[in-house]
């Protein structure tokens, strides 16, 4: 019988609090405005000097992290041209971007679209929306967490950049690259990357919403 009431204990436990959800990426599109053009722009902008920094060191001396470390610098710096003070350094000596009550991160995305890192127990919080101070003072803990994120196909190119909505651990929803509209977009040609870079870049212009089935 005490094992009974134990369990009934146990099943009414109050589920963790959610931030604000955002159902569909209407809802998203419709509150950053303009702004998801200029997250696209900044991407660009920033893959000619992550080539160019990376560039410089060989393939055989890089470090297991440095190339996505590198662009994620040069995505913030080119961010912050756009957004200025809104580029964020919090937890963890993470960046961030903070912008229109969203919290927008920038990862690597694994073939299943899920951010690629470690598990923990931040993680878990950030992969099913938990309220709370997750990344320091410059949010409120309630706002919608997206990831900006691309994918490398099997020869090393960068590919693919969406926002990504994730919630239950599942991603619900993306936006990716393929016509927020027509020729909002920089048609930039990149120039084939030295034998030495080991970088590539897989040219894109246009940006599309996509829901996720």
């Amino acid at each position: 019988m005490k094992h009974n009431n134990f369990d009934a204990k146990v099943n009414n436990l109050p589920e963790k609090a959610k931030r604000k959800r955002v159902t569909n990426p209407d809802e998203c599109k419709f509150d950053l405005g303009d702004d998801i053009t200029k997250l696209f722009m900044g991407f660009h902008e920033a893959l000619p000097l992550y080539q160019q920094e990376l560039g410089l060191t060989a393939p055989e001396d890089r470090v297991r992290t440095q190339a996505a470390v590198t662009l994620q610098s040069k995505v913030m710096q080119c961010w912050r041209r756009h957004f200025g003070d809104n580029v964020k350094r919090g937890k963890y000596d993470r960046l961030f971007l903070f912008n229109k009550g969203y919290v927008i991160l920038f990862k690597k995305l694994g073939r299943n679209g899920m951010p690629m890192n470690i598990k923990t127990k931040n993680s878990t919080s950030i992969g099913n929306q938990y309220q709370g101070n997750l990344f320091g003072p410059d949010e409120d803990g309630n706002s919608p967490i997206l990831f900006f994120g691309y994918t490398t196909n099997d020869f090393g190119v960068i590919v693919h950049p969406r926002i990504v909505y994730i919630d239950e651990e599942k991603v619900k929803w993306i936006i990716d690259e393929e016509g927020i509209q027509d020729n909002t977009l920089p048609q930039l040609d990149f120039a084939p990357t030295p034998p030495t870079g080991g970088v590539s870049v897989k040219k894109s212009a246009k940006a599309l919403i996509k829901k996720v089935e």
